[in-house]
């Protein structure tokens, strides 16, 4: 299914999906293999992106940040560690974890099976809007 942004609000309540086997395993930037389910593009929203990860024994997801927005991960299956700045904590599947922007992270896999995670990031929003957003 091709990107296509929506334009209008009448289109953002359009159906259409995306399903995870109809997307193609491209390598990330960071040493691991990640399936594309959302790009900013294709939201109205701060959201950057949704993928699912998938990360072989003995690999990891190399140390990197983000300068403009926090990264969640939800853990699926495998087990390992989440290293954020010096802190290393061990992570099973249930786990979630909210990566700050601006803060150095890994995730590895120190298991015996593939790990797999959903991961997405969202913009960080100015302190001006936060500060005066309220949820409905």
């Amino acid at each position: 299914m091709p990107n296509k942004p929506v334009s209008s609000s009448s289109e953002a309540f359009a159906s259409w999906k995306r399903s995870l086997d109809d997307l193609p395993l491209e390598p990330t930037r960071h040493g691991a293999l990640k399936r594309v389910l959302l790009r900013h593009e294709d939201v109205h929203s701060p959201l950057m992106f949704l993928n699912e990860v998938y990360v072989a024994p003995g690999e990891r997801v190399e140390r990197h940040q983000h300068e403009d927005m926090e990264e969640i991960f939800y853990f699926l299956e495998g087990e390992g560690t989440m290293h954020m700045v010096e802190e290393i904590q061990p992570i099973k599947p249930g786990d979630c974890v909210i990566v700050p922007m601006q803060t150095p992270h890994i995730v590895e896999n120190t298991g015996t099976q593939q790990m797999r995670f959903v991961c997405f990031g969202v913009k960080a929003l100015p302190d001006v809007l936060w500060s005066t957003w309220q949820p409905t």
